[in-house]
């Protein structure tokens, strides 16, 4: 068993399955005005945006140096999964890599135009009021096609981990919670470099601090 994914990577990644459902459930249930909803935006804003920064400067299994390949790169891994002879990887795999860029950018898509959405009754995003009429209707459209883009990405996202799961026998659902991977001996001369986790911290405290600053501000 090999460690391939920090305590953040983990965190965020079973962190905003839990804000997207909250989110989700705050949206269509009880929240006439929408605060919840708001909430679980501004955390999934925080979240998203920390994990992009931790993309860069984070521990090398989390960086999309290590795992964002070029399209050719792409193209031959699926070639080869359907033939069924698709290489290993201790982190993620070239298709795999382009999902969590995709689901990343989706996710921080919907937060940015909620925050400048509005319902016209009781429901304002904090920015909503600094840009005109047009946009906020442009963003309240952008927002609700991002959701069922999200929909799309996350439902392949599963067939693939369960394809991964059931018929590669590659525990991923396990590594994500423990951080390890069993891997072939080919594989064990690959190893990564991990950052302390209050390096996470660090950027979490950065972004949240800039996040709220800028709410004041535009208040």
């Amino acid at each position: 068993m090999i460690k391939v994914w920090d305590l953040f990577t983990r965190l965020s990644h079973w962190l905003a399955v839990f804000l997207v459902i909250s989110a989700w459930l705050s949206a269509n249930y009880g929240d006439a005005e929408f605060k919840w909803h708001s909430w679980n935006g501004y955390a999934l804003f925080i979240l998203v945006l920390s994990r992009i920064v931790w993309g860069v400067v984070g521990s090398n299994s989390a960086r999309f140096s290590n795992f964002v390949k070029s399209p050719f790169a792409v193209f031959s891994y699926l070639v080869a999964m359907i033939k069924g002879k698709e290489p290993s990887y201790l982190g993620h795999n070239p298709a795999g890599g382009w999902m969590v860029v995709m689901l990343l950018l989706v996710l921080l898509l919907q937060t940015i135009t909620g925050m400048f959405s509005s319902d016209d009754i009781l429901a304002e995003g904090p920015f909503a009021y600094a840009v005109s009429a047009k946009v906020v209707s442009r963003m309240n459209a952008m927002h609700h096609l991002g959701f069922d883009l999200l929909l799309i990405l996350v439902a392949f996202h599963i067939i693939a981990v369960l394809y991964h799961q059931l018929f590669k026998k590659e525990k991923l659902i396990e590594a994500m919670f423990t951080g390890r991977k069993s891997a072939l001996m080919s594989l064990i001369d690959e190893s990564f470099k991990f950052r302390p986790f209050y390096y996470a911290l660090i950027v979490v405290i950065m972004v949240t601090s800039g996040f709220f600053l800028a709410l004041n501000n535009w208040f």
